[in-house]
């Protein structure tokens, strides 16, 4: 079944929505990776190398993700804006197009339906929460040992 050019708007600010969120949990993974690694840097036991290690691999990956969220959202307001004067496939293919110029993505990548980049967005939001929520168990695991 193919998609009313009103359907694809919505798929795509619901894809746009999520990356929004997407962002401000990237960003409190990243800052509450910061403050686990300035608490343990504070204190001076093995339990405390452990949490600096587990916050500095929280902060590169949230700050990965925060990036491709960021280029993600980019490109889904283009594409919402493209598809608005030409038809979703047309669009798609310009987006594969251009990603491909760059070398972001190679053949196998090219030709995802916009149901498939959206699951795609759902999943980096997933990865971002459960980063999020790995951060504050190692915050409050901080906290149990005496950090505050």
């Amino acid at each position: 079944m193919n998609d009313t050019p009103a359907s694809v708007q919505f798929k795509i600010a619901a894809a746009r929505g999520l990356l929004d969120a997407g962002l401000i949990l990237a960003i409190c993974a990243h800052l509450a990776a910061w403050v686990g690694l300035a608490l343990a840097f504070g204190l001076a036991s093995w339990p405390c190398v452990a949490m600096a290690c587990a916050s500095g691999a929280v902060a590169v990956l949230a700050l990965w993700l925060l990036i491709r969220l960021a280029i993600d959202h980019r490109l889904f307001t283009m594409l919402a804006h493209s598809t608005a004067s030409t038809n979703e496939d047309d669009a798609l293919a310009a987006l594969d197009h251009a990603l491909q110029r760059l070398g972001w993505i190679d053949e196998t990548k090219t030709g995802r339906t916009l149901d498939a980049r959206v699951r795609g967005v759902a999943r980096l939001v997933r990865l971002v929460t459960i980063l999020a929520v790995v951060q504050v168990l190692v915050i409050a695991l901080a906290a149990l040992t005496g950090a505050f």
